[in-house]
């Protein structure tokens, strides 16, 4: 299953947002940034590609709304630049997506040309850009899934009370459990897996660990949430199973949409929550 095949995309009608131009502005074609390029170019009603941001800048696009600038090294972005691309496009909204080189590197930097809000790891790019998206004019909704229970997989009930919350706060009925066996599994609609008990492993591997869940032709349906994995390990989870991954700090919105027991009035309660 893909990893962003939660959720469904269509055009956004206009009292929500007016259709507009996203902006790809980098060259990075590796793995990291490829199926986030892809996604953008899929979903966005129009995406105008830039090698750079000078590019962006001197080639301008119409009606831009969003911009992503991709960053895979840890060179400091120029300043005077990202602020000519703001005033180009006043209208738009910047989000920087930054490969692995980049981790951490914006720790100790007290006024970073992207702020807190506008820097998002490759790794989190199914928790981000499908809500993003909207303005441009995509819009995103969830298909019918109607889970009622959810196992919740984690080294000790303690690790997994924030996720087994989450889930009761949906209206769903959780478990907690540390290892999988088929008898705890029974009627189980999703699984949750934490990677204090589910740590990265191989296609196989995961295989084999989503097999002991397997107790009707449906079976359930994989989560895995993990500190930062590397593509090469979300890739490996998504080929043995792994319908979607998460990286901590994550947001909740992704779970929320699988829990379509969740209300109204429920989910607005827990809108700013953050699972650490």
């Amino acid at each position: 299953m893909d990893q962003v095949s939660v959720f469904d995309t269509r055009m956004m009608d206009e009292r929500l947002s007016t259709p507009g131009t996203l902006m790809w502005v980098g060259t990075d074609a590796g793995f990291e940034f490829l199926e986030a390029q892809q996604y953008c170019i899929a979903h966005a009603p129009q995406v105008a590609m830039r090698a750079s941001v000078v590019d962006g800048l001197e080639r301008p696009a119409a009606e831009v709304r969003a911009i992503v600038v991709t960053q895979s090294q840890r060179t400091a972005v120029s300043r005077s630049q990202i602020r000519d691309l703001r005033e180009a496009y006043p209208e738009a909204k910047v989000m920087c997506l930054m490969g692995a080189c980049c981790e951490g590197m914006y720790a100790k930097i007290l006024d970073p040309v992207f702020d807190k809000a506008e820097r998002f790891y490759c790794h989190q790019w199914t928790q981000i850009l499908p809500e993003w998206l909207r303005c441009c004019g995509a819009s995103v909704s969830t298909k019918e899934m109607n889970f009622q229970s959810v196992a919740v997989v984690s080294a000790t009930p303690a690790i997994g009370s924030a996720l087994m919350d989450l889930a009761e706060s949906a209206g769903a009925v959780t478990l907690w459990c540390r290892d999988v066996c088929r008898w705890q599994m029974r009627q189980v609609d999703a699984v949750w897996w934490d990677d204090s008990a589910a740590g990265a492993a191989t296609a196989t591997q995961w295989k084999e660990r989503l097999e002991k869940c397997a107790t009707t032709d449906r079976g359930p349906v994989h989560v895995w949430i993990a500190n930062a994995p590397r593509c090469s390990q979300v890739k490996a989870a998504m080929e043995g199973g792994i319908s979607l991954t998460l990286s901590k700090p994550h947001r909740i919105e992704p779970l929320l949409s699988l829990l379509r027991t969740c209300r109204p009035e429920q989910a607005k309660s827990t809108a700013d929550l953050r699972v650490a």
